[in-house]
């Protein structure tokens, strides 16, 4: 589906969302609404690349379609769906490029984890690699890195505190023979665990561009 530039859409004809209805109800003139006009000189608009995260939400709702929208409310608590509500009714003109900017966010953050896969964590930094590990899970831990690259098994162990690469350590070593599909679930489970701490702010998770080859 394609729009005018410039244009800042609530969704498809099927109707706003509950909390755009409710904000459009109040404030007409909203992106979203309908023959909502957005200012296109600098004179009207100043766009704020340090825009609060709450503003960005406001924004993002008014700018997807309405399944999406619809889907990111229902993932929302009372408190925050009357937060981002009210956010919506505040806002005023929104300029293209703010709303181009949070879009491209939105859609990176969704990409990169969506892309994510366990040989990705070569590329993050051993910082988070710390974070995302428990020493209570060192059995699965060890049986991922048993079925993964030696650069993965590598960075791993690189990246861990002394006395945990030691103790992963000799659970591999201990490992014996192993299933590649149990290796694999071990990878997935894990994985899993990284885009939700990704999810929580707790880590971050690598660019997918410019991905390259790992080597056995």
């Amino acid at each position: 589906m394609t729009h005018e530039p410039g244009t800042i859409v609530a969704g498809p004809s099927a109707g706003p969302t509950a909390t755009q209805a409710q904000a459009h109800a109040a404030h007409p003139h909203l992106p979203g609404a309908p023959h909502a006009a957005v200012p296109r000189s600098p004179e009207e608009f100043e766009f704020d690349p340090e825009a609060p995260p709450l503003r960005k939400a406001a924004i993002l709702l008014v700018s997807l379609e309405q399944p999406l929208a619809s889907q990111l409310l229902a993932r929302l608590d009372r408190a925050a769906v009357e937060a981002v509500t009210l956010e919506i009714a505040r806002l005023e003109r929104v300029d293209p490029e703010e709303q181009h900017a949070v879009l491209e966010e939105f859609y990176g953050l969704g990409v990169r984890r969506l892309r994510f896969v366990f040989e990705d964590l070569v590329k993050m930094d051993d910082t988070d690699i710390r974070e995302a590990y428990y020493e209570e899970d060192a059995g699965t831990w060890a049986l991922a890195l048993a079925g993964a690259p030696r650069p993965v098994r590598a960075k791993v162990l690189g990246a861990l505190e002394a006395d945990s690469a030691v103790a992963l350590g000799q659970h591999l070593a201990v490992l014996g023979p192993f299933r590649l599909s149990d290796a694999e679930s071990a990878q997935a489970d894990l994985a899993e665990r990284l885009r939700r701490l990704h999810d929580h702010g707790r880590i971050t998770l690598p660019d997918p561009n410019g991905q390259e080859e790992i080597l056995v």
